[in-house]
C-alpha cells in the first residue's frame, strides 16, 4: 500500500495539488490476491483518500459487498444447490442488464447458517435464528455500460482512452480530473447500487423471500476521493454487520461503534502522528469495520528487498520460517491462510464493534 499511496502523491504533487493521499486500516488489513491491483501498488482492508478532484482508477472499485438476509427457517440444502445451479447456468437479468454468475469465482461464495449464540441483550429485535450471506460484486459494468464508460480502464476502451497517465518512479497510475473525475465517481455510486440490488436478486432466486439484515459495498467509492478498499463504513449504529473469518469459522454480525475512538488512537501511539498529519478529525470519525479474516502467509517471516521489475511489476525477496531467502512476484500464485480470530480480536480491542451473534455456517455454495 506504500508504493500505491508513493504514486498518488506524486501525481498530486505533479498536477500543483497537495499530496493528500493517506490509508486508514481495519483491523483485516491485508494484500490484495487482485494480480492488476496488486501490481499497480494497492493492498486490502481500509480506507484509502486522496485529493477529490481528482479519481484513482488504478484501485479498481467494483462495487462488491455482502448481503445478510433473514430466514424463516432453515433451507433444504438440495434444493438451494438446484437453485444455485440454475442460476450459474441460466440466464438472468437486472434492469435490462444480463448478469455474469459470480458466486464461485475467487473468494465470493454463499453461506447458509443458524443462530449458534446470542452475545448481546440490549438488541432493538429479535435476531434472526437463520441467516444466508451473499458476497459479491458483478462483471457487468467493468467495460462501458449505460452507467458510464465503465470501472476497469484495462477492461473498457473508453475509459482508457480518457484516462490520464502520470509516469512515477514506482510505476505509472491512471487517473480522471475534473467533471470525468466527478463522473466516474457517480458512475461508482450507481454500480454499487446496482449490485446491491444484484445480489437482493440472487438471495431471492435461491431462497424466495427474506428480510435483509443488511446489504453494504466494502470495495467502492464513498464520496469524492474517499475509497472503501475492503472494508465497511457506517453512518448508524444500529445497522448489523457480518464479519467472515473462513470457510470453518463462524460468521458473526456486528453492532458498530463510532471510531477510532480518541483514547485508542492515544494508545496505539497515532495522537501525535495524526495531529501532524492534519488527519486527527479524519481518523476520529474513521467508522470502519472489518469485513473479513485478511489474507495470512505462514510461511513468511520477513520482507527482505523490492526492486521494480520491467514495466510495472516488483520482485519482492521475503525470508521465511525456515530461514531461507524467496523472490516473487505475483503473490496470487503462493499459498495462503487466513488470520481467523485474531481479526475479531484485534476489533474488539480497538473498540470498534460489539459482537451481536454468533452464527455456525451450515453449508456453502460455491458452485464454479
Amino acid at each position: 500500500m506504500a508504493i500505491g499511496l508513493a504514486k498518488i502523491h506524486f501525481a498530486e504533487q505533479s498536477l500543483g495539488l497537495s499530496p493528500s493521499a493517506h490509508f486508514i486500516s481495519a483491523p483485516d488489513v491485508t494484500i490484495t490476491r487482485n494480480s492488476r491491483r496488486w501490481r499497480q501498488g494497492f493492498g486490502y482492508g481500509g480506507q484509502v483518500s486522496w485529493d477529490p478532484t481528482i479519481a484513482v482508477l488504478d484501485a479498481k472499485p467494483n462495487g462488491c459487498g455482502m448481503l445478510v438476509g433473514r430466514l424463516d427457517k432453515l433451507p433444504d440444502e438440495r434444493e438451494v444447490r438446484q437453485a444455485d445451479t440454475q442460476l450459474a447456468h441460466g440466464a438472468i437479468e437486472l434492469d435490462g442488464v444480463s448478469l455474469e454468475y459470480d458466486l464461485g469465482e475467487s473468494n465470493h461464495f454463499v453461506d447458509v447458517c443458524e443462530l449458534e449464540e446470542t452475545l448481546a441483550t440490549d438488541i432493538e429485535q429479535p435476531l434472526p435464528e437463520n441467516i444466508f450471506v451473499i458476497h459479491s460484486s458483478g462483471h457487468e459494468h467493468r467495460s462501458s455500460s449505460p452507467y458510464g464508460p465503465g470501472l476497469y480502464y484495462d477492461e473498457s476502451d473508453e475509459l482508457s482512452r480518457i484516462r490520464t497517465v502520470i509516469e512515477t518512479p514506482w510505476g505509472s497510475l491512471s487517473i480522471l480530473q475534473g467533471d470525468t473525475a466527478v463522473q466516474y465517481h457517480q458512475q461508482c455510486l450507481n454500480v454499487q447500487s446496482f449490485n446491491q440490488r444484484r445480489r437482493a436478486l440472487y438471495g431471492r432466486k435461491l431462497f424466495g423471500d427474506f428480510e435483509t439484515v443488511c446489504n453494504a459495498t466494502h470495495q467502492g467509492m464513498r464520496t469524492p476521493g474517499v475509497f472503501q478498499l475492503g472494508c465497511y463504513h457506517f453512518d448508524d449504529t444500529h445497522t448489523l454487520f457480518p464479519l467472515t473469518l473462513g470457510p470453518d469459522q463462524p460468521v458473526y454480525l456486528l453492532r458498530p461503534r463510532p471510531n477510532y475512538a480518541p483514547e485508542v488512537i492515544e494508545a496505539l501511539g497515532w495522537h501525535d502522528r495524526a495531529q501532524q498529519l492534519g488527519l486527527s478529525e479524519t481518523l476520529h470519525a474513521a467508522n470502519l469495520l472489518p469485513h473479513g479474516g485478511g489474507y495470512a502467509y505462514p510461511q513468511f517471516k520477513n520482507l527482505i528487498d523490492w526492486k521494480r521489475d520491467g514495466e510495472e511489476a516488483r520482485r519482492y525477496t521475503v525470508e521465511n520460517v525456515q530461514g531461507s531467502h524467496q523472490s516473487f512476484t505475483q503473490i496470487r500464485d503462493l499459498p495462503f491462510a487466513y488470520r481467523d480470530s485474531s481479526v475479531l480480536e484485534k476489533m474488539l480491542e480497538l473498540q470498534m464493534a460489539d459482537i451481536v451473534a454468533r452464527y455456525r455456517i451450515r453449508f456453502i455454495l460455491k458452485n464454479q
